[in-house]
């Protein structure tokens, strides 16, 4: 018989978004199935690899994870599935956020690289303007 588990993580990002792996709200219940509740969450899992441990350990993480998802590997641990799932979707969307960051950094060093190359232009070429 599956247990089936409900989760529902506060938004971890304030960005209005289309889906529940972009606004960070999202309610649902699991099958036991990862690659279905994954694909609920809206990620891509390739492969995953879950462990039930004997007994649980001194934190309290009773099952262990290892996810492959678009080709980045999480791992994360949990006291039952839904608190693993929730915790790999969390660094999913860390992950996510990092890069998001990086690509408005490497935009913004690009920006003044042209400002400096062309310091009497007036106006920017399209690929800089939001």
């Amino acid at each position: 018989m599956i247990h089936n588990s409900v989760i529902s993580p506060a938004a971890t990002s304030g960005c209005a978004g289309t889906s529940a792996h972009e606004t960070g709200q999202c309610s649902c219940t699991f099958s036991g199935n990862p690659y279905e509740d994954f694909a609920r969450l809206g990620l891509d899992l390739q492969n995953c690899h879950i462990r039930f441990l004997r007994k649980p350990r001194n934190n309290g993480v009773a099952i262990t994870g290892v996810f492959n998802i678009s080709g980045t590997v999480f791992t994360a641990g949990g006291r039952d599935y839904a608190e693993m799932v929730g915790c790999v979707r969390e660094l999913w969307q860390e992950k996510r956020a990092w890069y998001r960051q990086r690509r408005e950094e490497k935009r913004m060093i690009y920006l003044q690289s042209w400002i400096d190359r062309h310091p009497d232009s007036s106006t920017l070429p399209w690929y800089f303007v939001y």
